[in-house]
């Protein structure tokens, strides 16, 4: 006979993630109506992720390439025990700037990765910091394929980090062409 069942593994972390989405949704923390506009041409982008890796410089290479962009990196463990923590202080730190050194907007990045690797961004912690910061935020996480809690909640949600390098700004070459084109509407 068969008395008890439970989930292990992965399962499990499904299942809790599963669970804390429904709470935080229940909440209205996935509302629409709570998102942050991202700003058009941000005069600084506050990064927040792991200093060392690929996910940084794919960011950095990516803005140069479209729009040369000061940023501010906090650097953070992006996985294990202490990651969220460090990841709700940095959020915190960044809100906390005097309004002249506060970045326009914030992206929170990391690679892919498995289902454990990725849950300090299901934890329900984090969630809350992401919703209540007063800086709009691009969550950045893994892969296409990944989504983690804090997606939901974040202002935006980008595929992959290059993929929010993308959408936090224009490209300069096609605004200096509508630009052109306008000041010729103009004449």
């Amino acid at each position: 006979d068969i008395d008890q069942l439970e989930v292990a593994g992965e399962g499990a972390l499904l299942k809790l993630i599963e669970d804390r989405k429904e709470r935080l949704r229940k909440k209205g923390y996935f509302d629409s109506i709570n998102k942050k506009t991202i700003p058009f041409l941000p005069s600084k982008i506050g990064i927040i992720t792991s200093p060392s890796g690929s996910v940084i410089h794919d960011i950095i290479n990516r803005l140069n390439a479209r729009f040369p962009t000061p940023v501010e990196l906090w650097p953070v463990a992006v996985q294990g025990n202490e990651s969220s923590l460090s990841i709700i202080n940095a959020i915190k730190g960044f809100n906390s700037f005097p309004d002249k050194e506060k970045p326009d907007v914030i992206i929170i990045a990391r690679g892919g990765g498995s289902t454990e690797d990725l849950m300090s961004f299901n934890e329900e912690e984090l969630a809350i910091e992401v919703f209540n910061s007063k800086i709009p935020i691009i969550s950045a996480i893994g892969h296409e394929t990944d989504i983690t809690i804090i997606d939901f909640v974040s202002d935006l949600r980008a595929s992959t980090p290059t993929a929010a390098a993308e959408i936090v700004v224009p490209e300069r070459l096609e605004l200096k062409n509508k630009i052109f084109q306008l000041n010729d509407k103009l004449e």
